[in-house]
């Protein structure tokens, strides 16, 4: 049986990684800083798992969940910030992005057995650079041109993770995750802005009205199929040093708030200015979509939620939170 060790496991990512993993039949060791969170301690994910209270930048932490062993790990472990972090505390982001994978990698070297290890990076790595002619990001067609804090320290931590890996013979694959929403998305002390989508389904259960700031077009990508990518790559391996894994389809925010009115009695919301909006967004302009080809091509993962799935499934999901 695989036995996981998953960085940031306690997280949004790592959750929905877990929860994946867990369908496949491997034991699953979630490291972070912090529990699982409350509204999930009780759900079989938390029963299933165990749980390790670690800094990732800590080499005694690190070294505390290697010693159980992990056939693999999967390092997820990351400050997410928004710009207000940006200005307060860069170092403190860098420590974790970049210090924290290179404090992994340096305890994985010297270790006897060889776990298969995958690195979460991010498409914010290409930042606003120009598509590829098929107006497409692609692993080696375009080159990474990160705009801000989280993409360059992601691009840094995914370039120093290859090369350690081939200074110390491990099998490591770097995933550019796309823009992900949906079951296991919480507020923590890593994330500084929840996504659009789970922005809109707090404020439509809630009973508020959303304002967008504009529709914001992106390879939107469900949380459940961003689990199941991530864990075929982590456990079956790919040919490809850097895999990209976005969503299945172009789509935008607008489309999300009309499905969720369609499902949410009452639910208002509009496209308004952003002056007022109520819901913030991470980029200041949209962002090409990246391909899956390589992905598609070598691993036996496809999508299972378009827009219309994810909504139903995650209203569900909530709702199965909450109890009867």
């Amino acid at each position: 049986m695989p036995k996981v060790l998953i960085t940031g496991g306690t997280g949004f990512v790592g959750l929905a990684a877990a929860e994946a993993l867990l369908a496949r039949g491997a034991e699953v060791v979630l490291f972070g800083p912090a529990p699982i969170p409350e509204p999930y301690r009780h759900t079989p994910v938390a029963r299933a798992a165990t749980t390790v209270i670690g800094d990732v930048r800590d080499p005694e932490d690190v070294a505390r969940g290697l010693a159980l062993a992990p056939t693999h790990v999967l390092h997820m472990a990351a400050v997410t910030p928004d710009e207000a972090r940006e200005r307060a505390d860069p170092a403190g982001i860098a420590a974790v992005n970049l210090g924290g994978t290179l404090t992994l990698m340096r305890a994985l070297g010297p270790a006897s057995a060889r776990p298969r290890v995958v690195v979460l990076s991010s498409v914010a790595v290409y930042g606003f650079a120009p598509p590829g002619p098929d107006g497409l990001y692609d692993e080696v067609a375009s080159p990474p041109d990160p705009a801000a804090l989280y993409g360059i320290t992601k691009l840094a931590a995914e370039r120093a993770a290859l090369r350690l890996a081939a200074l110390y013979a491990l099998d490591l694959t770097a995933i550019r995750l796309g823009a992900v929403f949906g079951p296991w998305e919480h507020r923590s002390g890593a994330r500084d802005l929840m996504s659009p989508q789970g922005q809109a389904m707090d404020a439509a259960r809630a009973g508020h009205p959303v304002r967008l700031p504009r529709a914001m077009h992106s390879d939107w990508l469900y949380s459940r199929d961003a689990g199941a990518a991530i864990a075929a790559i982590l456990l079956d391996g790919a040919r490809s040093p850097v895999l990209n894994v976005g969503g299945p389809a172009v789509s935008d925010v607008a489309q999300w708030c009309g499905l969720l009115s369609d499902r949410v009695p009452g639910f208002d919301w509009s496209v308004a200015t952003p002056e007022t909006a109520t819901v913030r967004y991470g980029m200041a302009a949209d962002r090409p979509a990246i391909s899956n080809a390589r992905l598609l091509a070598e691993t036996a993962f496809r999508h299972r939620y378009d827009l219309a799935a994810a909504c139903t499934d995650y209203l569900d999901w909530l709702d199965g939170l909450e109890g009867p």
